[in-house]
């Protein structure tokens, strides 16, 4: 069989460094009938999540560090997270090859300028798809099929809450405080020891998360891919972006909470804020899951919004590959 585009990733130490390629050569293919060469990082982990999750033979998983050096570039290349590509493989691309790196998503304004943008390489053309809220900015990897699991309507009752999040001493407490002051509340905790060796024995398919975060009231969701399942989902969340030197993931949260949300109370916004930093107290809990219906309509508001522009499969199938 052959292959029509090549995907790369370099698994670091999150999910979404998997999730993300693996996400956008499922929809290439179901939503476009476009094969893909997924190039990863193999290891135990890769491997859990690759286990949990069915592939097709239109999907050729191959390990980044052990590929042929012989292989031939296909025309059309995605680096996920600019990606350091094999010498190998790189040597060989030519102007004959387009390399699109699909970068971190953000809301900051910065993107509108940067956004489709061709870097300056005289050998091949490299050209940067930058996700985002405004309508400069490219759109986050979602496909068709994944329309399936959103909630069109208010969320059926349940006392479920997600917590996918960078854990630390501030998030330890805060979950502290939901479960001494209201246990009638069930808190389920994913990856939560990150760091440990048996990382991932909790680890659930794509598609059992999508559904769980659809079937929860509260999820607290980090980084990227759990961000945009986030919103596709419709219930209320909470987001920890990737922490960053010097703070600047709160920079990167305030760009998000100013231009994805069409409107947003201030008490709404503090949690977000205080989540990423400080602990939450009795009061915010208390905010949150008292006035949880109410806050259910801004959150579906600004998920109508962002679903209008189509998916990012679409928009990188149209613009790069069709």
């Amino acid at each position: 069989m052959t292959f029509s585009v090549d995907i790369f990733s370099r698994f670091i130490d999150n999910y979404g460094d998997i999730s993300i390629p693996l996400r956008l050569a499922h929809g290439l293919y179901i939503d476009h009938g476009v094969t893909s060469n997924v190039f990863l990082t193999s290891n135990e982990l890769t491997q859990k999540i690759l286990d949990k999750n069915f592939f097709n033979e239109n999907i050729n998983i191959i390990d980044i560090d052990k590929m042929d050096n012989n292989l031939l570039p296909n025309n059309n290349v995605v680096t996920i997270f600019d990606t350091q590509l094999p010498l190998s493989y790189e040597a060989k691309l030519t102007n004959k090859n387009l390399l699109i790196n699909y970068e971190y998503f953000s809301a900051e304004q910065w993107v509108n300028d940067y956004h489709l943008k061709e870097s300056i390489n005289k050998k091949y053309k490299k050209i940067f798809y930058i996700p985002g809220v405004s309508e400069h900015s490219g759109v986050a990897i979602f496909a068709i099929n994944d329309k399936d699991l959103y909630q069109t309507e208010k969320l059926r009752d349940t006392n479920t809450i997600n917590f996918f999040c960078y854990f630390n001493e501030n998030i330890e407490a805060s979950i502290k405080v939901l479960r001494n002051n209201f246990p009638q509340y069930d808190s389920v905790m994913h990856d939560r020891y990150d760091k440990d060796k048996d990382r991932g024995k909790n680890l659930l398919s794509f598609n059992d998360f999508d559904k769980a975060l659809a079937n929860s009231l509260i999820n607290f969701v980090r980084g990227e891919d759990s961000l945009i399942r986030a919103i596709l989902a419709g219930s209320p969340f909470i987001w920890q972006p990737y922490i960053q030197e010097n703070g600047l993931q709160i920079t990167k949260l305030n760009a998000f909470l100013d231009h994805y949300f069409i409107s947003l109370p201030l008490q709404l916004r503090e949690i977000f804020l205080i989540w990423n930093n400080q602990s939450l107290n009795l009061e915010h809990w208390r905010y949150l899951l008292e006035n949880i219906e109410n806050l259910k309509d801004f959150y579906l508001d600004a998920r109508e919004n962002f679903i209008k522009r189509g998916t990012g499969i679409a928009q990188i199938y149209s613009l790069f590959i069709k």
